[in-house]
């Protein structure tokens, strides 16, 4: 009866006493885990390696750049020369960060980073040492020219007086030229105005003033000087040779400006008559202009009556079937631009100045009061005559006004 009263009492307790053995050591296996994982999320983060900079740089105004570091809510950098401290960066998001100030250059500086989250900050990095190069003081203009122009125009450079000059051909509007132009500064304006080589223009018509910016913060002043050149007689220009420049008192001069005649650089024709048969001996009476500025009119008024179907027929109408360089205004020239071709005709040069090569020319200047004769000249004696329209010897040399 005992023994049987010990059993049920005995399986009672274990009833009771199993589970809750039973819930004490899975309690008691779980209790390492939460703990460890309770440590991790309230740990401080680890350490961050930093990257760079490191060596020499050539900014003022690095950027920094330094490993993640496992747990970190954000990151700290220091920067210091020696032991002073010249640079505190903190609450940085990113693994990255530049310098909005400017470090000293030339002398060795260091840097380090650590991270930091709710927990406190963790560990610094090992420093980075780095030097910044100084900064070049150079600031020359090496090179300066016009590569728009035909043909280009190189500045005459004097590095001791700091000017540039330069002279462009005649007719050149200087008051928007672009300049091409190699430096050894960091940039260049004129005025508040940055100049990009090849893109940026400038009015030249006075000095203009280049001012050459240094890395180092320094500055060099340089005068650029244009001078539109003043035309004479033999230059090549307007497709031909200046052949003549108007003087006070001639039609079309005015005062201030350059204006005058261009001839062809050659003969149109070795031999030509002045008039076709059907007009040998009919007035031309817009053709009978002698003066300088007369020839071009004398020309139109010839082609009006001649046709424009046959130009390379006759002297008028080959004169201005002349296209010599990419001009459609050429004419025969008057009596008296004539003259001035032959007056300059050594200036000019290719003009037949022999007597077996038939020295004449022919002027579209009709006889006044011959319809059937033309003034033409000779260019050995310079002597100016007239003869039959349908004279065959005479040459041509087209002429153009600028």
């Amino acid at each position: 009866m005992r023994t049987t009263t010990k059993a049920r009492a005995l399986r009672a307790l274990t009833t009771v006493l199993l589970p809750a053995l039973l819930a004490a050591l899975l309690l008691a296996g779980a209790a390492p885990a939460v703990s460890r994982d309770a440590r991790s999320a309230g740990a401080k983060p680890g350490k961050p390696t930093a990257k760079a900079p490191g060596g020499t740089v050539t900014t003022v105004k690095p950027t920094f750049k330094w490993s993640k570091a496992r747990g970190a809510a954000r990151y700290e950098l220091r920067v210091y020369k020696g032991t002073r401290l010249l640079l505190k960066k903190t609450r940085v998001t990113k693994t990255t960060w530049t310098s909005p100030k400017a470090l000293p250059s030339g002398v060795p500086l260091t840097w380090k980073v650590r991270a930091s989250n709710a927990r406190g900050a963790g560990a610094w990095s090992r420093s980075l040492r780095f030097r910044i190069a100084p900064a070049s003081p150079a600031k020359e203009l090496s090179a300066f020219s016009f590569q728009g122009l035909a043909p280009p125009v190189a500045g005459v450079i004097d590095q001791n007086a700091s000017t540039i000059a330069l002279t462009v051909p005649f007719g050149t509007d200087a008051g928007a030229l672009v300049a091409t132009f190699s430096t050894t500064g960091a940039a260049v304006r004129v005025g508040a105005t940055t100049q990009v080589s090849g893109v940026t223009a400038n009015d030249f018509t006075s000095p203009v003033t280049y001012t050459v910016a240094a890395a180092d913060g320094t500055t060099r002043d340089y005068v650029v000087t244009v001078t539109v050149a003043t035309l004479a007689i033999g230059d090549s220009y307007g497709g031909g040779v200046v052949a003549y420049i108007l003087q006070p008192g001639d039609p079309g001069h005015i005062a201030g400006q350059t204006h005058g005649l261009i001839a062809a650089v050659a003969d149109q024709s070795g031999g030509i008559v002045w008039a076709l048969p059907a007009y040998l001996d009919t007035s031309v009476e817009g053709a009978k202009g002698t003066a300088i500025g007369s020839g071009s009119a004398n020309t139109t008024a010839i082609i009006a009556q001649q046709g424009a179907a046959d130009l390379m027929t006759y002297a008028a109408g080959l004169a201005r079937a002349y296209t010599g360089g990419g001009y459609d205004d050429w004419y025969l020239p008057s009596r008296d631009e004539l003259n001035q071709l032959y007056i300059n005709r050594t200036a000019i040069g290719g003009f037949h100045t022999g007597g077996s090569d038939q020295p004449y020319y022919w002027s579209s200047s009709q006889h006044v009061e011959n319809a059937g004769n033309a003034w033409y000249q000779y260019f050995n004696t310079g002597n100016q005559t007239w003869a039959n329209k349908d004279y065959a010897d005479s040459r041509v040399r087209a002429v153009r006004s600028f």
